[in-house]
C-alpha cells in the first residue's frame, strides 16, 4: 500500500492479522477530459464577461496560493489568451495568501507558470500591509471589510480557485478567495473568531465541513461578495489525483454552490462504524507543507476513529508549523483553557490549536513528520520519525513511513488520503 509524504511516496506491506478497510469511492463517470472541462468553464466565463466589460479593461485575476493548487499552470495560459484576444484586457494577477506568510518568488513563479510570471504583473497579497488595503464597509455582523486596494482599482475582478470541504468554513473556494484571500489581518481575525462559541468557548457546533447554511464563519465571509459586484469566478472540482473533473463560471456564490454538489459526490464516503486505528496522509505537498495545513487531514481522520483509538498521520511539514501564533496556545494546557483564552483574546489560528488539542484529549495521534519532537509533543501528539511501528515498512524517498491509498475524506471529504482498520 502507498501514501504520499511531501514530494515523495511511501509504501509498506499490510500485516495480515489486521482487518484493513481502505476508504475510497469509484467514480468512473467523473473522469473525462481535463482540458474539455476547463474549456467549457472558460467559454462560459468569457460569454458572461462580454456584456459587462469594455475593451482595454483593467482585469484583476485573484488566484489561490501554493497551499491550494487548482491547476493554474493550465488555466491561466488559456484564460489570459482569451481575455486578450476578445477584450484586449490589461491583466494583473493577485495571489490570495490570506493570513499565510509570503512565499519566495520561485514559489510564485512555479505556481502560475514561468510564461505567465514573465508576461503579467504578479503580486502576493500581504494582509499586514496597511498601505495596500482599502475599506469597503462592514458585514451585517459587524466585520470590517478591508481588502487589497487592487480590488478597488480594477475595472473587473475574476476569482479562480478550487472548491473542497473546509473543516470550519464549510467549503473552500468561492467567497474565500476574497475573505480571507485578499483581506486585512483584522478582517480575517474577526471573521475567524466566529469559530468559537461565545457561550462555551469551544468550537461552534455549526462550524463544520459541508455546512454553509447555518455556519457563522461562512455566512459572514460570504457577505464580502456584495462589496465586489464587478466580479465573476471560475471554480473547479478536482479528483483524487489533482486533475480537474468539473469547471463552472459565474457569480461567486452561485458558482461555488454548483461546484459544492460535485465535491460532495466526489469526496463524501460512508463509514459503517469507527475504527480502532486510522492511518492518514495529508496527501503530500502542498497539502502537508506545514502543521496548520496538515491539521485538516487530522480533522477528517478523526471522524473515522473510535474514542480512545489511534490516528497515525503522515505529513512532512517542510515549512514548519505555519504560523508563529499557533504553538503558544498549547501552553494553556487543555482545550478548555485554550477556549477560555480565545474568548478573551482571539488570534488567527487559535481555533486550529483548540481543534487539535480537543482531538488529542480524545484519541492518541502519532504524527510522522520532519518537525522537531519537542514541537509535536507540545501539541499533545506523539512524534515519530518513521512508521516501523505499523509493520514492515519501506519508503521510496528515504524515510521509513507507511502509506495506504487514498480517499479524500471520511463521511465528508478533504484534501488528504486515508485508510482505516
Amino acid at each position: 500500500m502507498q501514501l504520499k509524504y511531501g514530494k515523495g511516496k511511501v509504501e509498506f506491506d499490510l500485516p495480515q492479522n489486521i482487518q484493513w478497510q481502505v476508504l475510497h469511492k469509484n467514480l468512473p463517470f467523473l473522469y473525462g477530459s481535463e482540458n474539455k472541462a476547463i474549456d467549457e468553464g472558460l467559454y462560459s466565463l468569457v460569454k458572461q464577461l462580454a456584456p459587462r466589460i469594455a475593451q482595454n479593461a483593467k482585469l484583476l485575476l485573484i488566484v489561490p496560493d501554493h497551499t491550494r493548487r487548482c491547476r493554474l499552470e493550465i488555466i491561466l495560459p488559456k484564460l489570459t489568451r482569451e481575455l486578450q484576444q476578445k477584450f484586449n484586457a490589461q491583466i494583473e494577477i493577485l495571489i490570495a495568501n490570506g493570513s499565510h506568510v509570503l512565499q519566495p518568488e520561485h514559489v510564485t513563479r512555479d505556481l502560475v507558470g514561468e510564461a505567465i510570471y514573465k508576461k503579467y504583473p504578479v503580486q502576493q497579497h500581504d494582509c499586514h500591509d496597511e498601505k495596500a488595503l482599502h475599506d469597503f464597509g462592514e458585514t451585517s455582523a459587524g466585520t470590517p471589510v478591508r481588502l487589497n486596494s487592487k480590488v478597488k482599482e480594477a475595472d473587473f475582478i475574476i476569482t479562480i480557485g478550487g472548491v473542497l470541504y473546509h473543516y470550519f468554513a464549510g467549503f473552500g473556494g468561492g467567497p474565500k478567495m476574497l475573505l480571507p484571500g485578499v483581506a486585512a489581518y483584522e478582517t480575517i481575525r474577526l471573521n475567524h473568531r466566529r469559530t468559537i462559541d461565545p457561550l462555551t468557548g469551544q468550537f461552534h457546533r455549526d462550524c463544520f465541513e459541508g455546512n454553509i447554511t447555518t455556519n457563522p464563519v461562512y455566512l459572514d465571509l460570504a457577505e464580502v461578495v456584495r462589496f465586489v459586484p464587478n466580479s465573476l469566478s471560475l471554480q473547479v472540482a478536482m479528483d483524487f489525483n489533482g486533475k480537474i473533473i468539473h469547471a463552472a463560471a459565474g457569480p461567486i456564490l452561485e458558482t461555488q454552490k454548483r461546484i459544492c454538489a460535485k465535491v460532495e459526490d466526489t469526496y463524501s464516503v460512508f463509514l459503517e462504524k469507527p475504527a480502532d486505528v486510522v492511518i492518514a496522509s495529508a496527501g503530500g505537498f502542498p497539502s502537508d507543507v506545514n502543521l496548520i495545513q496538515a491539521h485538516k487531514s487530522i480533522h477528517h481522520a478523526f471522524q473515522a476513529v473510535k474514542k480512545g483509538g489511534h490516528i497515525i498521520v503522515l505529513a512532512e511539514c517542510a515549512e514548519g508549523v505555519g504560523s508563529k501564533s499557533f504553538l503558544p496556545y498549547f501552553e494553556f494546557g487543555s482545550a478548555e483553557n485554550i477556549g477560555r483564552h480565545l474568548l478573551r483574546d482571539y488570534q488567527i489560528n487559535g481555533h486550529t490549536a483548540l481543534a487539535l488539542k480537543s482531538k488529542t484529549e480524545q484519541v492518541k495521534i502519532i504524527f510522522v513528520s520532519s518537525l522537531e519532537k519537542k514541537i509535536v509533543k507540545k501539541t499533545g501528539m506523539i512524534s515519530a520519525e518513521n512508521f516501523a511501528v505499523v509493520g514492515n515498512c519501506r519508503k521510496r524517498t528515504g524515510c521509513r513511513v507507511s502509506r495506504i491509498h487514498h480517499p479524500q475524506g471520511v463521511g465528508h471529504g478533504a484534501d488528504h488520503e486515508q485508510a482505516i482498520t
